[in-house]
């Protein structure tokens, strides 16, 4: 009898708890507070501590988490379409929210008025995990299959240096049984040593296209030594950052061989990327209308990790065709009748790569910079020296600055020389200020492109948002589409304004 009082008094505590985030959640979008993606699994939590481990319990197919400094929503996104194409039922939060709450929150929208999930025996969660909640996360939702994009300096007031991230890694790993698999990033030393020692089966992916390699490693580069001896490691080729084929000349520990590569990428500037990729089922084509060799990477992440839940690479190849970039990654908007492309931006190889890639076509650009130091951007903004600003000059027709940290961006630009060479340089610390002017600075024709670190992005989001401009980020990432630019998000009215998802917090990127 009193067996049966305690799992009746369990049932009732979850029956309230879920029952209480899905009404925080309606009455936040109804309102037009944010798209209810964090704070519901929050509150639930608060009142159900096992909340989150027993709903993941309940997925047939279990849990697959994506996690790394960057890449890691665009992952998720298409190893989810791909999933749902095999015919699974993916459960995900394309929202972003990748702190554990959020992850909650997306379970929860699952489950009935009695709290018990009810979902169909194809059921499957595939969830993107902030970097530093991902030994939590394996602890609470047992994957079976990890993905790891990469490992980068970011965030160093919560992250530290990469080496500390790594450690955190690598001991939440060993707890995977041999029954789970790990996908690792071979082109990354920090990531792919990370296979060394661990129970769980370990699947390579990396690129093998000698066009895109560097004579030297970037100054940004965040992994110069051997991770098992601390030595240098010598590298061969260099793509970006740390990422290339490398060796270490004392233990002779080297990149480990790719079952998923690509030999062939062609990047069509803003475009998209078409790649030829060796998988274990044959040679397979796959083009991606989201820029940039990182999303050819991505991609290749994807399919790396849907080959492990059993879908066929033609279907990774058809997701990756129609994938979507979440909000703030090459989301273009259009306001007074001209175009901007939004970037989000938030570590020195980041930022280096949406230069290369807003700089490709060769013409002079008009920019909007924008760095705030809140924390879910980081405190310390010391990282924008290391951004190679330099490669600006000489291309850009007009640059505005923006944010709280505007006059610390404005004499990095100074001293990259770009103060002189667009004559009097922009700096207004309010991001829809700054966007207003350089919208109208822009001629007919060209394209503003703003790069902008989390919270400034959000907060020219969310005047978008009020505008009419774009659709909230909740209700683009449900319709699994890019928001609709140019136009009010609903029957001719302005949308009400979002707040991000919710936490405002550093996980939720």
């Amino acid at each position: 009898m009193q067996l049966f009082a305690g799992s009746a008094t369990r049932a009732a505590t979850r029956a309230v708890a879920v029952g209480t985030g899905k009404t925080l959640r309606t009455v936040s979008r109804r309102l037009g507070r944010g798209g209810g993606t964090t704070m519901p699994g929050h509150l639930a939590g608060r009142i159900d501590p096992g909340l989150l481990a027993g709903l993941a319990a309940g997925l047939p197919n279990g849990c697959v988490l994506v996690t790394g400094t960057n890449g890691k929503t665009t992952t998720t996104r298409i190893m989810a379409d791909a999933a749902r194409r095999a015919g699974l039922a993916v459960i995900t939060n394309p929202e972003g929210s990748n702190l554990l709450n959020g992850i909650a929150t997306a379970l929860l929208v699952h489950t009935d008025h009695l709290g018990r999930l009810r979902v169909p025996d194809s059921a499957i969660g595939v969830f993107e995990v902030d970097e530093g909640a991902l030994g939590p996360a394996i602890e609470a939702l047992h994957p079976r299959l990890v993905v790891i994009t990469n490992l980068f300096r970011d965030q160093l007031d919560r992250y530290f240096e990469v080496d500390f991230v790594a450690t955190l890694w690598q001991r939440s790993l060993r707890r995977l049984p041999a029954s789970a698999t790990l996908v690792l990033n071979a082109d990354d030393p920090q990531v792919a040593y990370l296979g060394s020692d661990v129970a769980a089966k370990v699947l390579y992916f990396g690129l093998e296209d000698r066009h895109w390699a560097k004579p030297a490693l970037e100054h940004a580069a965040d992994s110069r030594r051997c991770p098992k001896c601390r030595h240098d490691l010598l590298y061969e080729l260099s793509f970006y950052a740390h990422l290339g084929h490398y060796a270490c000349k004392e233990c002779g520990w080297r990149r480990p061989d790719p079952r998923f590569a690509a030999w062939q990428v062609e990047l069509d500037a803003l475009r998209g990327s078409r790649s030829q990729v060796t998988t274990p089922a044959g040679d397979r084509t796959y083009e991606v209308p989201l820029a940039g060799l990182y999303n050819a990477c991505n991609a290749l992440a994807a399919a790396a990790g849907a080959s492990c839940l059993g879908v066929e690479p033609d279907l990774v190849q058809a997701g990756a065709q129609d994938a979507t970039g979440a909000f703030g990654r090459l989301e273009r908007v259009v306001s007074g009748g001209r175009e901007a492309v939004i970037l989000l931006v938030k570590n020195p190889s980041g930022f280096n790569e949406a230069l290369r890639l807003v700089l490709s076509g060769g013409e002079p650009r008009w920019l909007l910079l924008s760095l705030n130091d809140n924390q879910p951007d980081g405190r310390d903004v010391s990282w924008i020296w290391d951004v190679d600003f330099e490669t600006c000059a000489g291309q850009t027709a007009f640059c505005a600055v923006a944010g709280l940290r505007a006059q610390d961006l404005a004499l990095r630009l100074k001293y990259a020389g770009l103060a002189g060479e667009t004559g009097q340089m922009l700096v207004e610390p309010d991001v829809v200020r700054a966007f207003d002017e350089a919208i109208a600075r822009t001629p007919a024709g060209e394209t503003l492109y703003v790069l902008a670190t989390y919270t400034s992005m959000w907060a020219l989001r969310r005047e978008l948002v009020r505008r009419g401009t774009v659709a909230p980020f909740w209700r683009q990432a449900r319709a699994g589409q890019p928001a609709r630019t140019g136009q009010p998000a609903r029957s001719g009215q302005p949308a009400r304004a979002e707040a991000g998802p919710e936490a405002g917090r550093a996980g939720s990127r």
